[in-house]
């Protein structure tokens, strides 16, 4: 159990390291980086072994600044390198080469004691410069005693072999003992690791599943066919789940902190997993966009909590108005884009989800109205995903809302999604509750068939 008193520095979190996506240079065929791990017995460092083969480089980068002071030492064949702003620098550039280092980790938020801990690969991941446009990556970990090793990455027989992406995008990794459990939903392998007693085994697997399978009847299925998720619960009496964050680096995984003592029922009624969850209808979103990507999700976190029975619909439309109320409060005048950029430094994360939601109300009700609800947010959603499936770095929201425009056939949606990003103003939300508007917004929260539920679950 951890102790937390304000969820203030997770904002902060979510705003550290992410890096940047880098450049890509010289492409090199049959590039290899082969990585052997050794986690120290306190899990407060490691010792790496990074051998390559067929990469011409001439350092190894941290994937972000902050990693810098964390490296100590770093060699070839027992011969020292010199290291400079945290960058291994070689002697000349090579092809072939193991190169030796050691790492320090920053103290992890989430761990119990020495014995377990979730650690960011940024902590011990550096990666050659430059890098291939294609490179083959595998992970080997020694971890201390029995203790064993949670990541969103594919493995094979102990070695992980993560997308390129993971040299640039954070994810959640679990080192030590810790509480493990592995299932199928709607196809999807899901694997969790918890941190502490509670929730229970069997309280995570049904909050979970019902998540998963809201998320899934968007469009009858997942977007991932495998998920991680770490679980930590938290000492705070005054939310259901105190907080989430989805990372993506290398494979998918989600953070979720449940507060200590929390009944299932509550998870299941919660938004925070759903809101996650959506996240990954949508590829990665530059800064100035994420007014879309979190927009979106937010919809869905009410929406279809209430069409799988997890909120009623009288509730789901009280909390959007409310939603549209605190945007309208919140800001700083600037356009909504300008907003989403510097959200993280400002503060201004109502003004920017609600502006979003607002986007995704208005593009839903005219994709229902002129189709005669054959054509939804949700089946654009669905269609227009597999554009973006395999995409690992992050894109424009113009991307995105072309695609929507080209599922729908509907020529309004990136034109609307333009003018909302350019707007210094909340939109006008005050149509949603005019009569007209009554049999569509019943479509809109209506009760599904079947209560959300998807095919495709079992244990292993």
């Amino acid at each position: 159990m951890l102790k937390i008193g304000t969820i203030a520095w997770l904002l902060c979190f979510v705003s550290c390291v992410h890096g940047s996506d880098g450049v890509a240079v010289e492409t090199h065929s049959g590039a290899v980086a082969q990585y052997t791990v050794t986690i120290f017995d306190n899990l407060g460092g490691a010792r790496v072994r990074a051998c390559f083969n067929g990469v011409a480089f001439a350092r190894l980068v941290p994937m972000s600044s902050s990693a810098s002071s964390q490296l100590q030492s770093a060699s070839i064949d027992g011969i020292p390198l010199e290291i400079h702003d945290g960058r291994i620098l070689l002697n000349e550039p090579s092809r072939h080469e193991c190169v030796n280092y050691e790492t320090q980790f920053k103290p992890s938020r989430f761990r119990l004691g020495d014995s377990s801990a979730v650690l960011s690969q940024s902590q011990w991941l550096w990666r050659p410069e430059p890098l291939p446009d294609e490179v083959s990556t595998s992970v080997r970990f020694t971890v201390p005693g029995d203790g064993r090793v949670s990541l969103s990455w594919p493995q094979t027989n102990g070695v992980y072999h993560p997308r390129r992406d993971v040299f640039f995008v954070e994810t959640f990794g679990v080192f030590g003992d810790f509480n493990w459990q592995a299932f199928s939903v709607a196809d999807a392998r899901i694997e969790v690791a918890r941190l502490g007693p509670t929730p229970r085994e069997g309280d995570v697997r049904r909050w979970l599943t019902r998540a998963v399978e809201a998320t899934a009847s968007v469009g009858g299925r997942f977007p991932r066919d495998r998920l991680q998720f770490v679980i930590v619960s938290v000492d705070d009496p005054g939310a259901a789940v105190a907080f989430g964050m989805v990372r993506r680096g290398g494979g998918t995984s989600i953070l979720l902190l449940p507060s200590v003592g929390v009944e299932v029922a509550q998870l299941e009624a919660d938004w925070v997993a759903i809101h996650e969850l959506s996240h990954l209808w949508l590829p990665r979103l530059y800064p100035e966009d994420r007014w879309l990507s979190e927009g979106i999700a937010t919809y869905l976190q009410e929406v279809l909590r209430a069409r799988c029975g997890l909120q009623s619909s009288a509730r789901a439309w009280r909390r959007i108005r409310d939603g549209f109320e605190r945007g309208r409060r919140s800001g700083s005048g600037r356009t909504l884009a300008d907003e989403s950029r510097s959200m993280n430094r400002t503060g201004a994360y109502q003004r920017v989800y609600w502006a979003g939601t607002a986007f995704a109300l208005e593009t839903d009700l005219r994709l229902r109205r002129r189709s005669n609800g054959e054509s939804t947010l949700f089946t654009v959603l669905n269609d227009a995903q597999r554009n973006w499936a395999q995409e690992t770095r992050a894109v424009s929201a113009s991307r995105v809302l072309a695609a929507l425009e080209q599922s729908s056939g509907a020529e309004f949606i990136k034109a609307l999604g333009e003018r909302y990003a350019k707007s210094s103003d909340f939109p006008d939300t005050s149509y949603v509750d005019s009569p007209e508007y009554d049999d569509l917004r019943m479509q809109v929260s209506a009760l599904a068939d079947g209560g959300c539920k998807v095919s495709g679950e079992s244990s292993r």
